[in-house]
């Protein structure tokens, strides 16, 4: 008599060797990756790799470095990627310091000329301390040894007072916490003399520089049209040198809301540009330079096209002097 089988034993065997093979790879003998390039890390360890790069420059301020770094990830843009992940990190709620940080790279890497004039991307260092000025002590010969009075003499004698002569008084000069003030206080008086010696002070003239962190002043408000970006808000900022400012703090406010974003984190358009996206009807109020700057009123205008109605967009320039 023949016996039928079938063919379900040929599917059983598959299944127990996939079983096995998975346990093989994943337990026995799992997949290591070794010397592999940042190119082929996932999206969310890339922006960790830029932020590291980013850190690293601000740290040692080599430009060079940091660009043959991020070429590693193979990025069409290097700018463009990290302006990106500067705008996801603002999403995120990350702290400003880190948005910081990626910021002033992109900028330094598409305006180098700025980082050589010392203006862009130079890490942060404390100011060299100087070592407290050693008292300069010039001591008169001894009373008893009489002061030279030749012609040829090197020494010019010292007036004690405005009749007798007499022994020169020791000198020490000492710094005072106000560096712009010098005093030469005699710190002997001869015994004869007397005419106490007035105390000497010399004011040095200062030099006026410019006053950093002036508040931001409107220097253009414009309303305009554009069916492609309805609805904007488009902030630019300058510095006193007339240089993008990026990184500066803006706040928009309105009835029952609140946003804060910074300027540089779209560098296609600019690093001093900075957007938001306004509602029709509702009012708006723009604070900068920590609220010394403040326009109000700003609402969308209506605009027509062929396909309709939309909102229309506003343009505020702002200068530092």
């Amino acid at each position: 008599m023949r016996e039928t089988r079938g063919h379900w034993y040929l599917l059983t065997g598959l299944l127990i060797g996939l079983a096995l093979g998975v346990l093989y790879a994943w337990t026995l003998a799992p997949l290591e990756f070794v010397d592999t390039p940042p190119s082929s890390l996932r999206a969310d360890f890339k922006d960790e790799y830029r932020y590291l790069i980013a850190a690293s420059y601000r740290a040692t301020g080599n430009l060079d470095r940091a660009r043959a770094r991020l070429a590693l990830l193979g990025d069409p843009d290097p700018v463009v990627a990290l302006g990106e992940q500067a705008q996801r990190m603002l999403a995120a709620s990350a702290p400003a310091g880190a948005i910081r940080l990626v910021a002033d790279l992109a900028e330094a890497l598409l305006n180098p000329a700025l980082v050589a004039s010392g203006q862009v991307g130079e890490p942060t260092a404390e100011p060299p301390q100087s070592a407290p000025a050693e008292a300069e002590i010039q001591t008169a010969p001894p009373a008893d040894t009489p002061l030279p009075t030749d012609a040829t003499s090197p020494f010019e004698p010292i007036l004690a007072s405005t009749e007798t002569p007499s022994p020169s008084p020791t000198i020490t000069r000492t710094a005072t916490p106000d560096p712009r003030t010098r005093t030469a206080t005699p710190t002997n008086t001869p015994r004869n003399s007397p005419t106490p010696i007035p105390t000497a002070t010399i004011r040095p003239s200062l030099t006026p520089t410019a006053t950093p962190g002036l508040p931001f002043q409107l220097v253009n408000q414009v309303s305009f049209c554009d069916s492609a970006r309805p609805g904007l808000l488009q902030i630019v900022l300058e510095n006193a040198a007339g240089n993008p400012a990026s990184g500066i703090e803006l706040t928009v406010t309105w009835l029952g809301g609140e946003e804060t974003f910074y300027t540089g984190l779209k560098p296609e358009l600019g690093f001093g540009y900075a957007d938001f996206v306004m509602t029709p009807g509702i009012e708006y109020a723009l604070s900068l330079s920590g609220g010394a700057t403040r326009i109000t009123g700003l609402r969308t205008s209506p605009c027509s096209a062929d396909t309709g109605e939309y909102p229309g967009s506003i343009r505020l320039e702002f200068r530092q002097p």
